[in-house]
């Protein structure tokens, strides 16, 4: 079995773009003191399952290797709960691949001496992380889950990190008795931005949280916290997260659809189309929001596309045939479909902004999506919309 310090050595190694401090910090934090001994790996079951058990008494080589791999280790499924085999359907805590977690490091911009909050402990090894670079008393983390941070806090006092405060929270809400904060790190994926990340930093001070939902690809969001009480910044680098609990949407086991009642209508543009392009998916995700799609698959090439927005109960079905047009289904207050479509015709005439192109600006009154579309992409005399800054505002920043 290979030796944990040559592994961490080939891990920090894979590591190209780290500066000297956090260089040493990933040098002499054991990862896999951190990793708990049962993980899971990712392989799809003729019953369904797709998660797999990997202890670390039974394999322990292997085991090893996962935990400095230089990729995510998810170690627990189905919020705790997996079946009697041990086997799970849906990750719901892990630990972060290591080159994102160090990428988030340097864009945290972070100095000996800083407070830092961190949003998701999971195994406690981005704390420890935090606390070899910054000083442990200067770390707060903040874990939903009792069993997850009960474990990470006993992590961090084995390794020597004994004196991170590790609260068992809703981290949506931050960690007020301590704020403020010069730097906040989230480590699960939002769609709106809590407001109290904002309040809880510094004005001078940095958040860097994953943006994501479910048209809007996943990428890594820096929010510079101005003195008037808002924040702002642009996405960096792609990266994906389980999303915060707080925003979580389960997935769907059924639902009572009248499809009967439908309004029918058809569409030359496949869904696959709108949400494999990042750029595209980017924009609809930034103008439409609520939103949850799923796939049910049908005979061969064939099966259906479901929009759903659990909030006001509309739906969209959109048959997926090998060929154009597709029929699409829609019923409840929304069209789901049709603004998706809208948000996309609207990306293609405006010259296909790029996710850098957005800005993302929260205060107390919501959230701001916006995008500044240069003049000279609008030099059709039918265009309808106008050069300048387009914004989406959401009244609600979450909670």
């Amino acid at each position: 079995m290979a030796d944990p310090a040559d592994l961490r050595a080939r891990l920090v190694g894979e590591l190209e773009e780290l500066p000297g401090p956090w260089r040493q910090a990933f040098a002499d934090v054991p990862r896999h003191a951190f990793i708990p001994a049962l993980v899971w790996r990712q392989r799809r079951d003729v019953d369904g399952n797709d998660m797999y058990p990997l202890h670390r008494d039974e394999e322990p080589g292997e085991w090893l290797e996962v935990a400095y791999a230089n990729r995510a280790v998810d170690t627990q499924v189905d919020d705790g709960n997996p079946a009697e085999d041990g086997t799970g359907h849906e990750v719901t805590s892990s630990a972060s691949q290591p080159s994102v977690v160090a990428d988030m490091l340097i864009g945290l911009q972070a100095e000996p001496g800083m407070t830092v909050l961190e949003v998701g402990t999971g195994t406690g090894y981005n704390a420890a992380l935090l606390a070899h670079r910054l000083g442990q008393d200067n770390v707060v983390t903040v874990e939903i889950d009792p069993q997850v941070a009960d474990h990470a806090r006993d992590a961090l006092a084995a390794t020597g990190f004994g004196k991170v405060t590790v609260i068992t929270g809703d981290g949506a809400q931050g960690y007020p008795a301590n704020a403020p904060y010069d730097r906040v790190l989230v480590t699960a994926a939002v769609t709106t931005i809590p407001y109290a990340w904002i309040s809880q930093t510094v004005p001078g001070g940095r958040v860097v949280v994953p943006m994501a939902g479910t048209y809007q690809p996943p990428g890594i969001l820096t929010l510079d916290v101005g003195h008037d009480g808002t924040a702002s910044g642009r996405f960096g680098g792609a990266a994906a997260f389980m999303a915060l609990r707080a925003q979580r949407v389960p997935r769907p086991r059924g639902r009572p659809i009248d499809t009967d009642t439908a309004a029918v209508s058809t569409t030359d543009v496949h869904p696959y189309r709108v949400a494999g392009d990042r750029d595209a998916a980017t924009a609809i995700g930034m103008r439409v929001c609520g939103i949850h799609k799923h796939y049910a698959p049908g005979s061969d090439s064939t099966g259906t596309q479901w929009l759903l927005d659990p909030d006001t109960g509309s739906w969209a079905a959109i048959a997926l045939t090998p060929d154009p047009p597709y029929e699409v289904r829609q019923g409840g207050t929304r069209r789901l479909w049709d603004e998706v479509e809208a948000a996309y015709r609207w990306w293609i005439d405006t010259g296909k902004p790029t996710v850098d192109a957005w800005r993302v600006t929260v205060t107390p009154a919501g959230q701001c999506n916006e995008v500044d579309i240069p003049a000279h992409l609008f030099d059709s005399p039918a265009q309808n919309d106008q050069p300048g800054v387009h914004r989406w505002v959401r009244s609600s920043t979450g909670t």
